[in-house]
Formats: structure tokens, C-alpha cells, sequence
């Protein structure tokens, strides 16, 4: 697995790693990550991956987080 680009904007950290048959989306936000593959059959290049991760995409990860960082809070 190797970097391929990373990124910053105000809500998260994202990295793109490309592997064998996968490219791997890691988004980073303080103690959490979520992670989603996608299939190099259907998403070739690094810019068909980022295609993908358009605004509602986003929209939905941020809110996991916001879900996440719920349940971390209260259960601490």
C-alpha cells in the first residue's frame, strides 16, 4: 500500500493509498477514521476516486463523524 495524495480542509485529513486491486480513502478526524475502498475495475484513476467523493458523499462522512464523536463522548 503506498500514498498516493493527501489532503486537508477544515472537517477532516483525507489520503488516498493505492493497493493491488483497491484504491483506499482514509479520512481522518481527531481520534477517528473511516475508510472506504473502491475497485480499480471501476475506478481506475485517482481522479475517477475523486470524482466519487463529491459533496453529498462528504456531506454523509462528516455526519458519521459527528456520530462517532457522540459516542466516543458519552461513553468515556
Amino acid at each position: 500500500m503506498r500514498i498516493v495524495e493527501t489532503w486537508s480542509t477544515q472537517q477532516f485529513k483525507t489520503t488516498i493509498y493505492a493497493m493491488e486491486r483497491w484504491h483506499y480513502v482514509e479520512f481522518e478526524a481527531g481520534p477517528m477514521k473511516q475508510g472506504f475502498k473502491f475497485m480499480k475495475e471501476s475506478h481506475p484513476s485517482t481522479a475517477e476516486v475523486k470524482e466519487a467523493l463529491n459533496q453529498p458523499f462528504l456531506d454523509e462522512v462528516y455526519r458519521t463523524f459527528e456520530k462517532m464523536f457522540l459516542n466516543l463522548k458519552n461513553n468515556k
